[in-house]
């Protein structure tokens, strides 16, 4: 049986397709992150150094973790976020810093009234998210080779009431910590290739939003750099050593 493409379902071309994705800043983080769980997972497939890999339902609040596998005969448990587009900077030959996207003015919505003269007031201002013409002037060379900045937003997908390590709850998007064992960060919006920084769980920084019980919680957004800058390693391994040896010191 022939497989369908979904543009094909879809009766849509790559370049419509990619118009739409390029427009909904909202739709394209969510197709990079689910694309981003699917590199990763692929990664450690062809790397062959962990093992049982799986996926937990998406729906299980109990649960928390893009990707669980076996390593040296311990369940990691990793959680996976992607940069936000629009917090991306790079630096320039002379150290200052410029955001990859910038707002664009492209209309207005239909007036909603008349001033006192009688002319039509004129409508709220629609923009949208280009790339930064500062940013594309750059070279290729340089773009593959300056440092970058950015940040991912790490917590659920929506509000729920969490029980913390001090028997308080609270109603919130935050993560826990000990949710999860290790954050990989797809930083992929930075050069375009599937890069990730890893992150042991606990040295994520904590929120600030919950008086004596943000110590508990972590912070809703978490910046990142290339080259990567503690607590982040391109080395998941390194970073799974981490995560065993702490249990080990537990016992």
């Amino acid at each position: 049986m022939t497989k369908k493409s979904i543009l094909n379902t879809w009766d849509i071309d790559e370049y419509y397709f990619t118009d739409v994705v390029n427009t909904n800043p909202s739709l394209r983080g969510m197709i990079l992150g689910y694309i981003a769980e699917r590199k990763l997972h692929d990664i450690f497939i062809e790397d062959d150094k962990t093992h049982e890999h799986r996926k937990d339902d998406d729906h299980d609040r109990s649960k928390k973790g893009d990707l669980v596998l076996t390593y040296k005969g311990e369940e990691i448990v990793i959680e996976v976020k992607s940069l936000q587009t629009n917090s991306i900077e790079i630096q320039k030959e002379d150290n200052s810093w410029i955001k990859m996207m910038s707002k664009q003015l492209v209309g207005r919505k239909p007036s909603d009234g008349f001033k006192k003269n009688g002319d039509p007031k004129l409508g709220k201002p629609i923009h949208k998210m280009v790339v930064n013409p500062e940013y594309t002037s750059l070279s290729q060379n340089h773009r593959e080779n300056a440092k970058y900045r950015g940040a991912f937003q790490c917590d659920a997908s929506d509000k729920r009431t969490v029980t913390l390590d001090n028997g308080n709850e609270v109603t919130t998007t935050l993560l826990k910590f000990g949710e999860f064992d290790v954050i990989a960060a797809g930083i992929f919006g930075f050069r375009n290739k599937w890069e990730f920084g890893f992150a042991l769980n606990k040295d994520l920084p904590e929120s600030d939003k919950y008086g004596d019980d943000s110590k508990h919680l972590i912070g809703s957004l978490v910046n990142v750099s290339l080259p990567l800058e503690n607590p982040f390693s391109s080395n998941p391994y390194e970073i799974f050593d981490k995560v065993i040896k702490n249990r080990k010191d537990k016992t």
